[in-house]
């Protein structure tokens, strides 16, 4: 709540900067000018409020479909494994929305400036010369998707360390015995990056998509929904999978969403003759890789040596503090190694988009 007030002031602030309105004229409505070709008679553009619609449309559509874990958990699910879910996803889900939601909502400032250039070259039959701003726009906008999944890649590579190997430990220590819910946990850890990178991905969709576009996307998004509740009642029902099965049945929708929104941006690039991102381009540093790799095999010797403690508080805390030097080890392999990630990323954050540099 207060993260949505101040974003709404923030717009307002800057509103009232750019438009020369007080700031709480910004949301009084007021009839277009008759001389503005897109005025209707109304107080809504015809062309904004088409968008108005399928943008709202949209976000019922997907309130609806989000639901789908509601349904199947209640019809198929015990309640052990209902409350093992909501645990997870509740406290699974801050870094999603602590780290990437910000990051996300200042590339969807990047995507929409970037449709909006194209839009306008389009309709005056500019053409995009090498050396023109639309070009460095669409450019941009590639340099932004390259980095943001670069940076869930190795947002992912942390979590499949340390998150998998250590979320047993930390469910032992929040419900003592209970191997269900470490093992939704290390689920969840891999589920992460999936969401992250989707939701980036959606957000140069939804960005730059004209209405039929959208509306396409809608359907696709349906019938995504439909092969997870399908894959979600077999997980609980035929496999016995508990809560980790509707985790994976999650990542399954995902991952259908991820490859419908990559096809979506090849070939947005390819129809405007630009290069897209690059698969290649989101691996990161081979030290970094290898520091991930080696953190990994130290914390599996450790818990093997360890192995007849493991129920004992010396196991967790000595293993704790293990991974905390390793964790100290791969940031800093990552902040000497990814500098240019580390910069685009803090000037995206900051509003300073015009500074990124190419990783």
């Amino acid at each position: 709540m207060a993260y949505a007030v101040a974003i709404v002031a923030m717009y307002a602030w800057h509103m009232s900067q750019v438009l020369d309105y007080p700031v709480w004229m910004c949301y009084v409505p007021r009839k277009l000018a008759c001389g503005d070709g897109d005025a209707n008679g109304g107080y809504i553009g015809s062309t904004i409020g088409g968008l108005a619609v399928t943008f709202v449309g949209q976000s019922l559509l997907k309130h609806l479909l989000t639901q789908g874990d509601s349904m199947v958990m209640a019809r198929f699910a015990t309640a052990d494994e209902m409350g093992i879910f909501a645990f997870v996803s509740n406290y699974g889900s801050i870094p999603a929305r602590v780290i990437f939601l910000p990051l996300e909502e200042a590339s969807r400032a990047v995507f929409s400036k970037t449709a909006a250039a194209v839009a306008s070259s389009q309709d005056s039959d500019k053409r995009m010369s090498a050396d023109g701003g639309v070009w460095a726009e669409v450019r941009y906008a590639s340099h932004v998707l390259s980095m943001l999944g670069k940076l869930q890649v190795l947002f992912g590579m942390i979590l499949a360390v340390f998150g998998t190997l250590y979320s047993p430990v930390l469910a032992s220590l929040a419900r003592q015995g209970d191997t269900a819910v470490g093992q939704a946990l290390a689920t969840y850890c891999l589920y992460l990056p999936l969401m992250g990178l989707n939701g980036f991905l959606e957000a140069f969709v939804h960005s730059v998509a004209s209405k039929s576009q959208l509306l396409r996307s809608n359907v696709w998004m349906v019938g995504f929904t439909a092969v997870y509740m399908l894959a979600a009642v077999q997980a609980l029902w035929r496999f016995g999978a508990g809560s980790a099965g509707i985790i994976v049945a999650n990542m399954l929708n995902m991952a259908l969403r991820i490859f419908y929104c990559k096809t979506f941006v090849s070939s947005w690039f390819a129809r405007l003759d630009i290069a897209g991102p690059r698969v290649a381009a989101l691996l990161p540093h081979s030290a970094v890789i290898v520091t991930c790799l080696g953190s990994a095999a130290v914390i599996v010797a450790a818990s093997a040596v360890l192995d007849h403690l493991r129920d004992s508080i010396t196991f967790q805390l000595s293993m704790l503090m293990l991974g905390g030097v390793l964790g100290v080890v791969v940031l800093g392999s990552i902040w000497l190694y990814e500098q240019p990630l580390v910069r685009s990323v803090r000037g995206l954050r900051a509003g300073k988009l015009q500074h990124l540099k190419a990783c």
